[in-house]
């Protein structure tokens, strides 16, 4: 059965969760944009963390440098998910920054709000994941063969 032929057979339910992933990948841009433009030119006070070791966390995290580029990351994510350009790779670069995210607010933080905060992240860019698996089903082989300059010439075209 083609993806035309399934689209047909239960258009109100693709329809539905077509919609459903456009809003949640909006958001998922738009809160990834503004936290991480929030970094460089602070609209509002960066949180400090809900727990001690939380707020030593991310302390660590802005003295070593490494904090801007997670903030640069979660501009170009939120620039491509809300122009709705390189969805795929931009799903894909998310994962270790909503993994860092989840973990600090499921794991660090006992706060209610930043636990719900934590899974709705993790769910969010997982979805997203599973809405675009069609573009990743090469990746997912189990034997990819031997490496090649197909890929490359393909470019060139």
């Amino acid at each position: 059965m083609t993806s035309a032929s399934t689209a047909n057979t239960h258009p109100q339910g693709e329809a539905a969760f077509r919609w459903t992933v456009i809003v949640v990948q909006t958001l998922f841009g738009a809160w990834f944009l503004v936290h991480g433009l929030n970094y460089f030119v602070a609209f509002f006070k960066q949180p400090p963390g809900g727990s001690t070791l939380s707020h030593e966390l991310i302390g660590a995290l802005i003295h070593s440098g490494l904090f801007s580029w997670i903030k640069a990351i979660e501009i170009i994510v939120g620039v491509l998910l809300l122009a709705q350009r390189f969805v795929p790779l931009a799903v894909v670069a998310a994962f270790p920054v909503t993994i860092v995210i989840a973990y600090v607010n499921l794991a660090v933080n006992k706060d209610i709000f930043v636990l719900i905060v934590g899974v709705v992240i993790l769910a969010a860019n997982a979805l997203m994941a599973f809405a675009y698996l069609d573009r990743y089903r090469p990746m997912l082989s189990y034997d990819a063969g031997l490496p090649s300059l197909k890929g490359i010439r393909a470019i060139r075209g």
